[in-house]
């Protein structure tokens, strides 16, 4: 700041040395601001001092103005003039510009932290008489309501500063808008601190007796800005022991956190502090440990009950936390130096929560999920609660069968594996023959195939439910309840009473109902044949969860007008799915073949076939192929050859194409080689050559993606794909309509079905979705 050449020439006080003279001439006679000076004042309890002045109305923050001296000078004057009372000015929490239209001249309003020595009681202040009527300690809410509004909302601010590490800077008691970033640094914080648990090979703790305490205390200390907990604590023992860098500690994972709120005798501040483990220290590492810094005055190695005794509560309670941790390998929460007990069902709540968070990103990553409420569905439906067993592969021997072992998610040795199973988003099985669902024991092991209930992988179940696109009102009808998930999805999407689910095993429909209900849906579930659905009703959509060789004509009649039909269909082919849609338009229907990356198990007398255990034996027939072969991305062409390679099952390869039909003992692989295939032959059958005839067909059908279905007659369901004279045509085959058993009957029930049914499955083989 610079005189301006038109001041007045005023005399002053002298200048300090090295000051400017023209400088201090016009500070002496320019007109400035008043100013005060307040202090927040708390004694052992938190409550706040306040007096009442004689010469005012209401309440006060003990103070008063400033003469020509500095704010906190006159503050410790003005609070032993009035109350007698010796204090030592604390941090500035806040500053308040008061505009000269409130009292004629603009004041500075200083509001300090004030300090005072041992314990103050208001009995026994001295009070000013002339000036003072009454002083006393007040909680914050009272102190609060006795001051007026502008004293209070300047003491409303400076406790919210008191919390934090600012400075409140206010214009007539209001905050002034500021910066994002600036309103994230006001925001109060607890404090941080970092301690490391030391320990030697021998299961001793360090505790070190520091200088500037008169406690033991343990390595560590206060984070600073900008680094984290785990370099903070890295930084204090690198101090400590007089290293180079903090890089040189060997700072380990997190131990133990304990949070406590603010105290009014401690540091006015919530704090947090993270305990770390350290490796353990050898015995010469131990012996060399060099504190150069001075702090700390000497350092002892303590079993853990010993370290216990010495070390004040709050601090042995982390000891006994972090060494605990250590043992189990998780984290424990303090606070206040308590451990806090969460029930396990919280904890499991809580990673379901993520595990199924993790599902539904992977989802939308790879792009098959794209609606919204499906989305919302997804992360509401607690798959932990319909699959609270499930079966798991585990490695077996060469030459030996595979092997299942049972998870019981109840069971705190499987629940972790458990847990992962379930939201890996893979086919689950959940039930082994014809084995009652809560009967078999923990751990069991079975080999081969015979799974007679699984939930659909979660790539289908999106896939089908994106297809079907539901809208509020519609009525839907779910065919293979299973566990429940797909009808859960479907009640939280369109709500319990708009959805029915077709069940042909009474145990799983039950099953299925009491864990629907558990997560609070109910929709109408019925114990029947899934080929003939509801006789007599219509709904708008309908959906399979099993895969047909037809469409059921049952089926078809229910399907009411506009409505849509998702039928998987099936012809053993495994490997190469198709849905097929059917919409409904008056009486008319009509229907199309898609291929699908995955698809559903068949359902119940369907055979999947599966690929042998071992080639089949007899002469191999070689020669040369100049085929070529459509990628798996031309899936219309291999959806085709399902269908039309009757019994013909393939696998999987990316330097080959091998082809098996296991009824007729006959296989096929086939290698590339220069320009053309090797194909090697075995059996009677010549599969390549059926192989080469179905690519002809669909080249001359002009390459068809997908397929129409004729429904005219709907006994005798016709596909045709391509255009022209020559389409690639065939027939499903036809289907006995299906009996309603018996015990068809209706559950009072929430069947939350995602999963297809097949009672048989001749060897162990993951269902294709």
């Amino acid at each position: 700041m610079t005189a301006s050449p038109s001041s007045p020439s005023v005399s002053g006080p002298e200048c300090v040395s090295g000051a400017d003279p023209e400088l201090a001439r016009y500070l002496a006679g320019h007109a400035a601001p008043a100013a005060c000076a307040d202090a927040l004042i708390r004694d052992a309890q938190g409550r706040i001092l306040l007096v009442d002045p004689t010469y005012k109305a209401g309440w006060d923050l003990p103070g008063g103005m400033l003469e020509d001296e500095e704010p906190a000078v006159a503050l410790v004057r003005e609070v032993r003039e009035e109350l007698g009372l010796t204090i030592e000015v604390g941090r500035l929490l806040a500053v308040d510009a008061v505009p000269a239209g409130v009292y004629g001249r603009t004041v500075l309003a200083f509001l300090y932290a004030g300090h005072v020595r041992g314990e103050c009681d208001a009995a026994d202040l001295t009070l000013q008489d002339s000036e003072i009527r009454a002083a006393g300690f007040f909680g914050v809410e009272e102190a609060l309501e006795l001051l007026p509004e502008q004293l209070g909302r300047r003491l409303a601010a400076a406790l919210r500063a008191g919390s934090g590490s600012h400075t409140a800077v206010l214009r007539d008691g209001h905050r002034p808008p500021v910066r994002e970033r600036d309103h994230y640094a006001l925001l109060p914080a607890p404090m941080m601190a970092a301690t490391a648990l030391v320990t030697d090979t021998a299961g001793r703790v360090l505790v070190l007796d520091p200088t500037y305490k008169e406690h033991l205390e343990l390595p560590g200390g206060m984070v600073e800005a900008g680094e984290s907990p785990a370099r903070a604590a890295a930084r204090e023992l690198a101090e400590e022991w007089g290293l180079g860098s903090f890089l040189d500690v060997p700072v380990g994972r997190l131990l133990a956190v304990d949070t406590s709120p603010a105290s009014a005798r401690g540091c006015g501040r919530a704090l947090t502090c993270m305990v770390f483990a350290v490796p353990p220290l050898t015995p010469e590492a131990a012996a060399s440990l060099v504190f150069a810094d001075g702090e700390i005055r000497a350092a002892y190695w303590m079993e853990r009950d010993e370290a216990v005794r010495r070390l004040p509560a709050r601090l042995a309670a982390r000891v006994v936390a972090g060494l605990d941790a250590l043992a189990s390998g998780g984290i424990i929460h303090l606070e206040n130096g308590v451990p806090v007990t969460v029930p396990p069902e919280l904890i499991l709540r809580e990673r379901a929560t993520r595990a199924r968070a993790r599902m539904v990103e992977r989802l939308e990553t790879r792009g098959l999920l794209t609606d919204p409420r499906l989305r919302h569905a997804l992360l509401a439906v607690r798959r932990e609660t319909l699959l609270p067993r499930c079966y798991i592969r585990r490695p077996t021997a060469a030459g030996q069968p595979p092997a299942w072992q049972l998870l019981d998610g109840a069971d705190p040795r499987d629940r972790a594996e458990w847990l992962e199973r379930i939201y890996d988003g893979d086919s689950v099985p959940v039930r082994h023959g014809g084995e009652p669902l809560d009967g078999p024991e923990r751990g069991r092991i079975v080999t081969g195939g015979g799974f007679t209930a699984m939930s659909t992988g979660m790539d289908t179940v999106v896939e089908g439910l994106e297809a079907l696109k539901v809208v509020d009102g519609d009525r839907v009808l779910e065919l293979g309840t299973g566990p429940g998930l797909v009808a859960a999805a479907l009640c939280e999407i369109l709500g319990d009473t708009a959805v029915t689910t077709v069940e042909t095993d009474p145990h799983l429909a039950e099953a299925a109902r009491t864990r629907l209900a558990l997560l609070g849906h109910r929709p109408r579930v019925v114990v029947g044949d899934g080929l003939s659905g509801c006789p007599g009703e219509r709904f708008d959509k309908i959906l399979l969860s099993f895969a047909v060789r037809c469409l059921p004509q049952a089926l078809l009649e229910q399907l009411a007008d506009g409505g849509t039909l998702l039928a998987p269909v099936t012809t053993g082919f495994a490997g190469r799915p198709g849905v097929a849609e059917v919409h409904r338009t008056g009486q008319e229907l009509t229907a199309v073949l898609r291929p699908v990356a995955s698809g559903h198990r068949p359902g119940r007398g369907l055979e999947l076939f599966v690929l042998p255990t071992r080639r089949p034996e007899g002469p191999v027939r070689v020669r040369t192929s100049t085929l070529v072969l459509p990628t798996r991305a031309e899936a219309g062409f291999w959806l085709a050859v399902g269908h039309l390679l009757p019994g013909v099952v393939q696998e999987t390869g990316a330097d080959r194409v091998a082809l098996y039909a296991p009824a007729d003992g006959s296989s096929v692989t086939a290698r590339p080689e220069d320009d053309a295939w090797r194909v090697e032959q075995t059996g009677p059958r010549d599969i390549w050559q059926e192989l080469e005839n179905v690519h002809a067909r669909w080249l001359r059908a002009g390459r068809p993606e997908h397929y129409r279905i004729d429904l005219s007659d709907p006994m005798t369901q016709r596909v045709t794909g391509g255009s022209g004279p020559h389409p690639l045509e065939w027939e499903f085959p036809p289907t006995p309509p299906a009996a309603v058993p018996p015990g068809r009957r209706e559950a009072d029930a929430s069947a939350l079905t995602t999963d297809a049914l097949c009672a048989t499955e001749p060897t162990a083989t993951r269902s294709t979705h």
